[in-house]
Parts: structure tokens; C-alpha cells; sequence
């Protein structure tokens, strides 16, 4: 989780909605979307939260969802005050004498502003448990590894199951919905998830990032923060091999944006250098990589420079997949904000959530998903 060097780090993408998105189902071409991903649920009962290292991420399972940044190494202290805060943007959802329950799953125990994992998930179910009553809840429960929903203390005693595990509640939920023999591919920011689901069963045995990292079912590649002298020690410029400046410079993310895969965002400084995410301070960002400034290169040159990165950070992704490919798959799941990373061969039935899910629904999936299956695990009488 980046802090020491002052540049923003979670898996998942700044956000900059003000209020929850009532968004209607997508309709898209794929014959799979309304059986798998469409529910009979009844809205706003359960609110999900997915708390990472820098930002907050909501939804319910209806449709309404937003981000927003918040910078866990830096603003740790303020997580009661912040979720209780975004979680009143949801009250004009509830219905009439309606308490939502608050459904959580988290990768924010990761930030460096806490001295191990135990400590931070014992702080972050504190600050949500704090946080319910200026937000109009009841309770929350916690998403474990192992698959169920655990109360607050519950939670801080069994804090390796609560660590990390909003990759295993989104797999699950897909897992539930259908998709019983597929490939999940989740790629935010920082981070890409690639979880095989066999027989309705999540093939991996790892649960914590130390086993997921060996087993590769979790890479530590994403479509924004991975700097780029961690994807390639040398770019080709004008016939040479110039190896790169071992200093975070530029991202992943500037590389996307000169190819026009990121949208530009002027008020986004979200960045190595903190200057402005649009493609002329990518340009910079790429250039100094090399040691030139940005009037060195040529256009052709700098679009030239981001395909390369682009391609070692979509190459290191594919390794993954393949390793967890057997072929046998009815479909890809792709999901996040940066699935146009996989390359997916003409021969695969894939499924694209941006358009198989509600508006927005993609970036935040594992709020959603653990939204889903707290209602489903109420139903049951099985969450405790």
C-alpha cells in the first residue's frame, strides 16, 4: 500500500460522485445478463461498502452506487466521521420505517498507517460500527473468507478471514448467479483479481495476499497506479533500449491515457506527480521515464513509449490467466475499470459487467456483490 512515497494507493480508482447513481438494468446484447445478474431484491435493504486504502465504495444491490476518494494512510482518523457521512446519501433510498443494514468487506487493513493487518481490520470495524448510528443503521456485518457474514467483535477475533477478502465476496456472488464454471477477471487501479470458479466452487485455496500473490490469483498489476519501472526496466526509443528511471514518475495510468483507454480528468490529480490526469501531463509524466522532457518526443514517439508500457502490464495480466485457464470455461467474467487490459482470445464467450450490470456497477462490484450476499444470507436466516 503506497504512503511513503505520497502517491495514492488501494485497489480501486479515485471517484468523484456526490451521491449514490439510481441506475436503470443495462440491456445489453448478451443473452446471459437478466438470468445471471438481474435480481428479485427489495431495494436499499442492504447497503454494501467496499473499504480500501483510498477509497470508499458503495452499493446496493438495485443499482444505486458511488466512490469517493479517501486516503486511508493520511485520513485513517476521519473513516467514522467519512462513512457516516456517504452512508446518509442513501436515506432517500430507505423506504418508510425502513433500518438498512450495512454489509462490509475490506483491503484498507493494508495501509501503512497501521503496523499489521489485525490492527487495521480492528480499526476499521470499530470505525463502522461508530459510524451507524449518525447514519441512520442498524448493524453491519462483515465478510469472512470462509464465506459467511460475522458481527463487529466476531470480526476483530477472526480479522484473517476479514482482511482482504472482497475479491472472494464478488467471486462468490458470480459463483451463486450461474456462473458455475467461468473465469473471473477483476481489474481496478492497483490490483488484478483472477479467480477460476469450478463446479460452482472458487478453485483457489489461497485466502490471504501472501498466498494469492504465489498462486497468482491475485497480481499486483492494475490499469492506473502501477508505476512504470516496475513493468519494464527499458523502453526502445529511436533504435536503443533506454533503460527507465527507477523512480515513480509515471504510471500505468499515464500509458492509458495517451492511447485514450483513461478518460482525462483536469480536477483528478490523482497521479505521481499530483499534477492534473490529462493526456498533455501524461505526456511529461512518460517523458521524464527516459530522461527527456516532453518536447523531446514526438507524438508518434510518446504513443509509442505508452504502448509498450501498456503491453508489459496487460502481458504480466495474461501470464495469470493462464496459469488458472483449462478451457473449460462457459464464459470470462470481466469486471472493473480496467478490463480492457485482458486480452480476450476471439474464441471465449466473455461478459462484460459495465453493460451487464446497473451504470457504475462494475466499478464498485464487490460492494455490490457483498450486498447481494448478505440479502441472500438474511433470506437463508444465515447471517449471525
Amino acid at each position: 500500500m503506497a504512503g511513503s512515497t505520497g502517491f495514492p494507493g488501494d485497489r480501486g480508482d479515485a471517484g468523484h460522485d456526490a451521491s449514490p447513481t439510481d441506475a436503470s438494468r443495462a440491456t445489453g446484447s448478451s443473452a446471459v445478463a437478466s438470468d445471471h445478474v438481474a435480481g428479485n431484491v427489495e431495494a436499499g435493504s442492504v447497503i454494501g461498502v467496499d473499504i480500501g486504502g483510498a477509497n470508499l465504495k458503495y452499493s446496493t444491490s438495485d443499482g444505486r452506487c458511488f466512490e469517493c476518494s479517501f486516503e486511508m494512510w493520511k485520513r485513517w482518523q476521519c473513516l467514522r466521521d467519512q462513512l457516516a457521512s456517504d452512508l446518509r446519501q442513501f436515506s432517500e433510498c430507505w423506504q418508510t420505517g425502513e433500518t438498512p443494514r450495512l454489509a462490509v468487506t475490506m483491503t484498507g487493513e493494508l495501509a501503512d498507517c497501521f503496523d499489521s493487518r489485525r490492527e487495521g481490520v480492528r480499526f476499521i470495524v470499530d470505525a463502522v460500527v461508530a459510524s451507524l448510528p449518525a447514519a441512520g443503521l442498524s448493524e453491519a456485518r462483515f465478510y469472512s473468507t470462509s464465506g459467511c457474514f460475522l458481527a463487529a467483535e466476531s470480526a476483530k477475533d477472526g480479522w484473517e478471514h476479514v482482511a482482504a477478502s472482497n475479491w472472494h465476496a464478488l467471486a462468490s456472488c458470480f459463483a451463486t448467479r450461474g456462473f458455475s464454471d467461468s473465469l473471473l477477471i477483476d481489474v481496478g487501479s492497483t490490483t488484478a483479481d483472477v479467480i477460476a470458479i469450478r463446479n460452482g466452487t472458487l478453485a483457489t485455496e489461497a485466502k490471504t495476499d501472501f498466498e494469492r500473490l504465489r498462486d497468482q490469483s491475485l497480481v499486483y498489476v492494475g490499469c492506473r497506479r502501477t508505476p512504470v519501472c516496475s513493468l519494464v526496466s527499458a523502453l526502445r526509443f529511436r533504435g536503443s533500449e533506454v533503460a527507465v528511471m527507477r523512480e515513480v514518475f509515471a504510471t500505468v495510468g499515464d500509458a492509458r491515457l495517451l492511447l485514450g483507454e483513461q478518460a482525462e480528468g483536469s480536477q483528478d490529480c490523482f497521479t505521481a506527480d499530483g499534477k492534473p490526469s490529462t493526456r498533455a501531463h501524461a505526456r511529461v509524466r512518460m517523458a521524464r521515464m527516459i530522461g527527456l522532457d516532453h518536447d523531446e518526443l514526438t507524438d508518434s514517439e510518446s504513443l509509442d513509449l505508452a504502448k509498450q508500457v501498456r503491453m508489459a502490464a496487460s502481458r504480466i495480466i495474461g501470464e495469470a490467466v493462464s496459469r488458472w485457464c483449462d478451457g473449460n470455461e462457459s464464459a470470462w467474467v470481466l469486471s472493473g475499470h480496467g478490463q480492457d487490459m485482458v486480452e480476450v482470445p476471439a474464441s471465449v464467450v466473455s461478459v462484460d459487467l459495465r453493460t451487464e450490470l446497473p451504470a457504475g456497477i462494475s466499478r464498485v462490484a464487490p460492494a455490490w456483490a457483498v450486498a447481494e450476499l448478505l440479502q441472500l444470507n438474511l433470506r437463508k436466516g444465515s447471517a449471525r
